[in-house]
């Protein structure tokens, strides 16, 4: 009766699991190696079906065969369910013998593509060539820039050592705004956006990417890496709110108190002081030569440099 009913198993699950049908072959070399696939396949059986069930089968000479170096937890209920009904579907390969070996994430290797592009930044951002001021290009040969919300500071350095430096003329530009006026007015896009340099719209030599930090660094490394000549007497010579000109002829005390009138008061310690004021020709802002003067005046002589 154990023998019928260890045949009768044996040929169900090779109708449902394929897999036992390789493993149940007569055996053809030794009584031991059959043995070994005896085990084996109830292990396969044992892994569908509950464990209590597994206990009533014996092989023909009523001995369990299984080596007591394999064991298999039983199946609970919900999972015994699910392989009674999508059993005959279910093939066991080696394979899933065999533990599967855990992944770890790991940092994902940047591709060649993307090196390639921060290649091309790293070359960007460092200027080469003309600027589009320059005579050989249809300029006028005075240096212009214009600064973004993120140099800012640096905009008005530049305007207090007589360099045209312009801002965006809306407060939150887009970037193609800011290339649009760049290109229009032949200036030099001056940011540390590093997003700007990608941009599909821009020309040659339309931007660069200040490096330095602090207003004064970012001063001197635009004056070196663009050749700018700077004098003692270009220093206070544009307006440092709207960087307009100043008028060619100074302003006398009179003069000044009229022009600010509704506009700009002017302290009463000065009329007695015979002052020189300058207005500018854009904005109409007054300016004075005193002591902020001297002391801005002598802030930037020692920053270029200029007595050495």
């Amino acid at each position: 009766m154990a023998g019928n009913s260890s045949n009768i198993i044996e040929l169900h699950y090779c109708s449902i699991n394929p897999g036992l049908r390789d493993i149940l072959e007569p055996p053809d070399v030794s009584d031991k190696l059959f043995r070994t696939k005896i085990s084996e396949a109830f292990d396969i059986v044992q892994a569908t079906v509950s464990s209590e069930y597994f206990h009533d089968l014996a092989i023909g000479d009523g001995k369990d065969h299984r080596t007591s170096s394999r064991s298999t937890m039983p199946m609970d209920e919900s999972l015994l369910k699910t392989v009674r009904k999508y059993g005959e579907k279910i093939v066991l390969r080696e394979s899933d013998r065999k533990p599967k070996a855990s992944k770890k994430k790991g940092k994902k290797q940047p591709s060649l593509a993307k090196n390639h592009s921060e290649k091309h930044f790293d070359n960007a951002d460092e200027w080469q060539g003309l600027p589009p001021w320059h005579d050989s290009l249809g300029g006028d040969g005075l240096p212009k820039f214009l600064c973004d919300v993120m140099v800012e500071g640096l905009a008005k350095h530049l305007r207090c050592v007589g360099i045209d430096a312009a801002i965006p003329c809306s407060r939150k530009p887009e970037p193609r705004e800011l290339i649009d006026q760049a290109y229009k007015e032949q200036r030099v896009l001056l940011t540390r956006d590093a997003k700007l340099l990608r941009h599909q719209y821009l020309v040659k030599n339309q931007i660069y990417r200040v490096k330095s930090l602090l207003k004064n660094e970012q001063l001197l490394e635009v004056i070196g890496t663009f050749q700018l000549k700077i004098s003692e007497d270009q220093l206070m010579s544009r307006c440092t709110k709207c960087n307009g000109r100043f008028i060619q002829r100074p302003l006398t005390t009179e003069e000044a108190v009229e022009a600010a009138k509704g506009f700009q008061k002017i302290p009463s310690c000065l009329f007695n002081k015979n002052l020189e004021f300058w207005q500018c020709m854009e904005c109409n802002q007054l300016y004075w030569e005193g002591t902020q003067y001297h002391n801005a005046v002598q802030k930037f002589i020692d920053i270029c440099k200029l007595n050495e």
